[in-house]
């Protein structure tokens, strides 16, 4: 179980790499060039989000190989995930452009 949650946060944490850093906005279902929300805008939120919960599913990987953990741990994970993409998804929907005047 540890290698499987430890694999999928190497993954997350490659992604949000490539999104954050690289602008690689195209790995985002749903987005695209006719978004008002600006590629750097969305590259920075979206990368942020996964970089933390790929972190976060590695921390959970080696608390799993280091120590018994709760059965109920994994789920708490997952409301934490849902909770973070709610978050991202609101911050997308209400974005607002500052003004440069």
């Amino acid at each position: 179980m540890a290698l499987q949650w430890l694999g999928v946060g190497v993954l997350l944490l490659t992604a949000g790499a490539l999104i954050k850093f690289r602008g690689w906005t195209f790995l985002l279902a749903g987005y695209d060039k006719t978004s008002p929300v600006p590629d750097g805008v969305v590259a920075d939120i979206a990368g942020n989000t996964v970089l933390r919960i790929g972190l976060a599913a590695i921390a959970l990987g080696v608390l799993i190989v280091i120590t018994d953990i709760p059965s109920y741990l994994p789920v708490v994970f997952e409301v934490i995930i849902l909770l973070a993409v709610v978050r991202l998804i609101y911050r997308l929907y209400t974005y607002t452009p500052a003004n440069t005047t």
